[in-house]
């Protein structure tokens, strides 16, 4: 703390042409101290930056549930698989091998038409057991979904949907600029012609399926998520609910119209496509449930159009969809269908997943389901979980390594342009102690005069640092295109400042009190 008579004394002129004439001196020429001290500390606070982003995005990659969550293939055949099951039931496994829950997936590549006719993408697939998973709840987070493009609730999500959660890559390979309200499954159908359905390769059909969100990343790197029963259904050989060749579906003209659309105006257009084939009275029912299957993420209402003309043939019924969607495919609209759903029971399950709450455990728990149940984990997997740990410890001491070093260099830059300047004014120095100046006067003035350069430097280089991260974020130039390459402000940062402040300080005090020691006559004389 500076007591009255140092102030009283920084205001005496004298003292003032002082303090700017010796300031001059020690900023150097054309203040190259104040831009060498800016450039340490930029260089220093980019450091920071780097390794604060860096570490909070491997903090984000250890909580990730992408990263903790393990997949365990079924051999089938090898190892007792349904053993392991029931051990991971037990509360007792949960709590020491930290994991909070596993399911059974399924995994398999299906092909999808595009927005275009002739735009056919095989994407990749995984079938979760229970949609209402945290791995789901965290591929719905608010940062990993595409312009809040997602259902609102996902526990309102029918567990035996076959609604799709896709990536934005996949969304675009199909084709779409924004999220579509359903997309279309490749059906095997052959014969659908002559039941009004246009076919694709003489045997495929379109066949709609609710989109629940639109994502950036899935695990896996997987195109497409949805439920194990759409999976069933997909695979279900004897009543193959997607097979197209049904009288129940071609005479069924159902829409689902999303929110914002007049749905009188929508009604009329679907009257006057029908009106030119029949006289028979339409009636059109809204529902804002159809059948919970096929809900997409929009908002909206299920139109179902009911002609009393049974007579009408299927090219009438394909005619008069063909004109509605003219008019509001574009607007999100999309005929559906309320498919014949049955039973169909997957002996085998392809997957078992473990969702880890951290991945202290992994190798204990490699070695557990090797040795108790002669199932094998691919240790790939193991390996590269344990390697995000050992990263993560590494990083955080790194950083603080930079920290300790770059305080280490501009303290020795202090000491080193101190002694230096030092040299050049130690006979006015002495004479300034031969006319009644204290040691602490001339002590505090410098610790004045080096704590406004380092503020003034401080100042800077956070300034330049922020700068550059803003650059970085506004071009784009992103990790995962989500995550800064720098994270400037934390506590850490804040704690850096004030350290440097004060062993700046401390460091100052300790070498002007050091060299300040010799008597008047030994600093004008220049005697050792």
């Amino acid at each position: 703390m500076i007591d009255m008579k140092i102030l009283d004394t920084l205001k005496n002129d004298y003292f003032r042409l002082f303090v700017k004439r010796e300031g001059k001196v020690v900023l150097g020429k054309n203040y190259s101290s104040l831009w060498l001290l800016t450039a340490v500390l930029t260089a220093t606070f980019l450091a920071i930056a780097f390794s604060n982003a860096s570490l909070d995005y491997l903090s984000y990659k250890m909580d990730d549930p992408f990263i903790n969550w393990v997949d365990i293939k079924n051999e089938f055949g090898e190892g007792d698989f349904f053993g392991l099951e029931n051990a991971l039931d037990s509360d007792e496994n949960k709590e020491y091998y930290h994991y909070s829950s596993y399911q059974s997936d399924f995994s398999f590549t299906y092909m999808f038409f595009g927005k275009e006719e002739k735009n056919i993408q095989y994407l990749k697939c995984r079938f979760f057991q229970d949609i209402s998973t945290p791995l789901v709840e965290e591929i719905l987070n608010k940062d990993n979904v595409v312009r809040n493009w997602r259902v609102k609730d996902l526990a309102s999500v029918a567990p035996n949907t076959i609604g799709v959660i896709l990536t934005e890559e996949a969304m675009k390979k199909l084709g779409f600029s924004s999220a579509p309200s359903y997309i279309d499954f490749q059906s095997y159908s052959p014969g659908a012609d002559a039941y009004g359905f246009n076919l694709m390769d003489e045997e495929f059909v379109r066949v709609p399926v609710p989109v629940l969100a639109i994502v950036k990343r899935l695990p896996g790197n997987v195109d497409i998520i949805s439920s194990t029963y759409f999976y069933q259904q997909a695979c279900n050989d004897y009543t193959y609910p997607f097979n197209m060749c049904k009288d129940s579906y071609a005479r069924n003209i159902s829409y689902f119209v999303p929110a914002g659309i007049e749905l009188e105006k929508f009604k009329k257009t679907v009257d006057e496509a029908a009106s030119g084939y029949t006289d028979a009275p339409i009636v059109m029912d809204e529902y804002s449930f159809y059948t919970p299957e096929i809900i997409p993420f929009m908002d909206g209402v299920f139109v179902t159009m009911d002609c009393f003309d049974e007579y009408l043939d299927y090219e009438v019924w394909r005619s008069i969809n063909e004109k509605v969607l003219d008019v509001y495919a574009e607007d999100g609209v999309a005929r559906v269908f309320a498919y014949e759903f049955s039973p169909y029971d997957l002996q085998q399950k392809a997957f078992i997943s473990v969702h880890f709450d951290n991945l202290d455990k992994i190798r204990e728990f490699e070695s557990f389901v090797r040795d108790n149940f002669d199932v094998k984990i691919e240790m790939s997997q193991i390996n590269a979980k344990e390697n995000f740990n050992a990263v993560s410890t590494m990083g955080n001491i790194l950083s603080w390594v930079i920290i300790v070093f770059a305080i280490v260099c501009i303290i020795l830059f202090i000491v080193n342009l101190l002694q230096s300047y030092f040299q050049k004014v130690k006979r006015n120095l002495g004479t300034f102690k031969a006319f009644g100046i204290s040691n602490r006067d001339l002590i505090s003035v410098y610790v004045l005069i080096m704590a406004a350069i380092i503020v003034v430097s401080i100042v800077m280089s956070l300034s330049v640092t922020w700068m550059i991260q803003g650059f970085l974020h506004v071009c784009g130039i992103l990790k995962d295109g989500v995550f800064d390459y720098l994270s400037l402000w934390s506590v850490k940062t804040v704690c850096s400042v004030i350290i440097i402040v004060l062993a700046s300080v401390y460091t100052v005090f300790a070498v002007m009190r050091s060299l300040l020691k010799a008597t008047p006559g030994d600093l004008i004389y220049d005697r050792q």
